[in-house]
């Protein structure tokens, strides 16, 4: 079976493989829209599969409609309370580039508000009933406060007031005071309410799916956020400005190529046919993941050495261009800043 191209990065599978889909969807935030691009009588998918998915898929129903609920209830509040909020990720891009809100699984609640508003932000959602972590020993100069929560129906809900779309680590910015397109305007649940322009969210949908990720794989639905949002609002986004001013967000899209050929209509940005680098997908491992390890040899050489295929991404550089500059340079110093970061209290 192979899924239609931009939908998923998924080609058939050999029979030992198959019990593992369920479970490996599930952790790519992938199973909703797994079991609904391979519905149908004609589906390859063996019958024990699809069941397990569609069980995952009612799961994240509930999921959907409690959180549905508590974002609602939340952005009116913030309304009220004449707070400007832009939603971020998941609960946006499921309202917006999806075939239907609950193919998309969110596993929080992000909303991005000016810093000078965070703390009353706040204190609205404490008032209605989420209880916020105490402030952390590390963590103070975060991008986001700390995470609060709430248990509807006897499920975890988690609302993240951002000061920024993008992590200290990253070393840009995307906030209230600084974006570089206006917020657009998107329905959710049927009211209206405000997230990130195109080349901002394009700018954070990559930035997102480049993140450090715990098993050193990249996030398959970061990668389908992408490239799906390319795809659904080609005809709006100013590419040309994105090419003069962005041009990592066209490098990553030419990275992506290597995963999953991109569409005719982002395909002059692929990488040459012949760059396939055999660590296609592979990303760094956060720095705490990597301090794990009982080797001080392992640990250097994770940190000094990451997968090409994320550096190419993350540092923007060209397929089939050298590294050497940013494996001898650009990435100990960023290494340097990002340890920096954590001894100051990050």
């Amino acid at each position: 079976m192979r899924c239609a191209v931009g939908d998923l990065p998924f080609q058939s599978l050999d029979d030992h493989e198959w019990p593992r889909l369920p479970s490996d969807a599930d952790a790519h935030q992938l199973a909703p829209l797994l079991e609904w691009l391979t519905r149908g009588t004609e589906s390859s998918v063996p019958l024990a599969v699809r069941t397990q998915l569609r069980a995952l898929v009612l799961r994240q129903a509930a999921w959907h409609r409690v959180r549905t609920a508590a974002a609602t209830e939340i952005l009116d509040a913030l309304a009220r309370s004449s707070i400007p909020t832009l939603v971020l990720k998941g609960a946006a891009l499921a309202w917006t580039i999806y075939p239907s809100p609950a193919l998309r699984p969110m596993t929080d609640i992000d909303l991005l508000v000016d810093r000078s508003d965070a703390a009353k932000a706040q204190t609205v959602i404490c008032q209605l009933g989420f209880d916020a972590a105490l402030p952390r020993r590390f963590g103070g100069h975060a991008h986001h406060l700390p995470s609060a929560t709430r248990v509807d129906g006897g499920l975890p809900i988690i609302v993240e007031i951002h000061l920024d779309a993008l992590t200290r680590d990253s070393g840009q910015s995307i906030a209230p005071a600084n974006l570089v397109e206006p917020p657009r305007r998107f329905l959710l649940d049927g009211a209206s309410r405000m997230t990130l322009g195109h080349i901002d969210m394009l700018r954070h949908l990559v930035h997102h799916m480049l993140e450090p990720s715990p098993d050193g794989l990249v996030r398959l639905i970061a990668l389908v956020d992408l490239l799906r949002y390319a795809r659904a609002f080609h005809a709006e986004i100013d590419w040309p400005r994105v090419e003069a001013a962005f041009p990592f967000v066209l490098n990553a899209l030419a990275c992506v190529h290597a995963i999953v050929p991109l569409t005719d209509q982002l395909v002059r940005y692929a990488a040459p046919d012949w760059w396939r680098p055999g660590e296609a997908g592979q990303t760094l491992r956060p720095l705490r993941w990597i301090a794990r390890e009982a080797s001080a040899l392992t640990m250097v050489r994770e940190l000094l050495l990451p997968p090409a295929w994320w550096m190419h991404g993350y540092y923007n550089v060209r397929p089939g261009r050298s590294l050497l500059f940013a494996r001898a340079v650009r990435h100990p110093t960023r290494m340097i800043r990002w340890l920096a970061l954590r001894v100051g209290g990050f």
